[in-house]
């Protein structure tokens, strides 16, 4: 089996049925990170994974859409406060605490990934974000620049490509559950004064950021969606003719007894579509793959799974899955797995904004 790793995760192309077989078992546990990075932080000394990503949780403004799925509503058991209910609403401080916080880890080689709640829905926020990042752009050592979107302001605010492009971001990964508007906006219920719930606009959209932004449609597998090898092939062909020429389709996070039995846990629990049964009708074995598609290599990560498909050798497929109760362990281990800056100033390696914290720099 030839492994190659990379600065996120391991890449493994298997030579045979058995190897193929052998990643597809206990996907998780096969991860073994890198020897870690030591650095003093706020007075302390911590030890980063190699490769771990930043993210300045974008929540200027409460999103404009109602994803039934989203983890940010997701409550543990214990000590679990959202980061979604407390805004940001002094720019200022804000700004100045981030810069600290940027600073403070520089050195350290890291990814730029843009999430939270919806980061292009507040373009004063996202545009100051990004000229932060162009001044300190000396200092800091990001790899890899991605944008984590619906799609919204993208449409709304004419100033934020042209921006995101100036930054040098190397994808947007757009999130889009269906190709049939009623049942995508039936998944993810985006306010109706969102022009992008409708497919025309999302469709004029992804064909205008070609050769400006590099677009990656992102999928969640769900009961409501998604969910058979006929579904994910058309949803494919879709994105195809849109120009897209990588799709990910993702399974819903795998959940443990940690997350309280709310809302949205139930319905991550009642509409998952497990990955496992689409892995084996793309490809049974290593030899015997569905027509088609052609099976690249897998990725494992600290928390995830991913098997790389050409699908008609035109797109690019990843079907991923991942686990919180591994991202957990991970985040236990004393290694730090994931940066994020939170609106209390707190930088932390957990979503959890008084959890696992670094320093805070308000």
């Amino acid at each position: 089996m030839e492994i190659i790793e990379t600065p996120r995760n391991t890449r493994l192309t298997p030579a045979t049925d058995e190897q193929l077989a052998y990643l597809r078992q206990d996907k998780w546990a096969k991860y073994t990170p890198p020897s870690p990075t030591a650095l003093e932080v706020a007075g302390k000394k911590m030890l980063f994974r190699e490769g771990l990503t930043f993210t300045p949780f974008a929540n200027a403004v409460a999103c404009n859409a109602h994803c039934r799925f989203c983890s940010e509503e997701l409550q543990r058991k214990h000590d679990h406060e959202l980061t979604a209910e407390r805004l940001i609403t002094d720019y200022d401080v804000y700004f100045a605490g981030l810069e600290r916080a940027l600073l403070a880890i520089k050195g350290l080689r890291i990814g730029l990934s843009l999430s939270g709640l919806e980061a292009t829905a507040e373009p004063v926020w996202l545009l100051r974000l990004l000229d932060l990042l162009a001044r300190l752009e000396p200092c800091l050592q990001f790899d890899e620049k991605v944008l984590y979107t619906n799609g919204s302001g993208l449409v709304k605010h004419s100033t934020l490509v042209p921006a995101l492009q100036k930054a040098n971001f190397d994808r947007i990964e757009l999130s889009r559950c269906h190709y049939d508007q009623a049942t995508n906006q039936n998944i993810m219920y985006f306010n109706r004064n969102e022009p992008v719930w409708q497919n025309e606009q999302y469709e004029q959209l992804v064909r205008s950021l070609h050769g400006t932004l590099f677009v990656k449609n992102s999928c969640i597998l769900t009961q409501k969606g998604i969910q058979t090898i006929e579904d994910v092939e058309n949803y494919v062909e879709w994105a195809g003719s849109l120009g897209v020429q990588e799709v990910v389709l993702r399974e819903l996070s795998r959940l443990d007894d940690t997350y309280l039995p709310n809302k949205t846990a139930q319905w991550v629990a009642q509409n998952r579509v497990p990955i496992e049964p689409l892995l084996y009708e793309i490809a049974p074995t290593r030899s015997a793959v569905r027509k088609n598609w052609t099976y690249l290599y897998s990725t494992l990560g600290y928390y995830y799974y991913n098997e790389h498909y050409a699908y008609r050798d035109q797109t690019e497929v990843i079907l991923e899955t991942s686990s919180y109760p591994a991202l957990m362990r991970a985040n236990e281990s004393g290694i730090i797995q994931k940066m994020v800056f939170h609106s209390n100033g707190n930088l932390c390696g957990d979503w959890n904004p008084n959890a696992n914290i670094i320093g805070h720099f308000f």
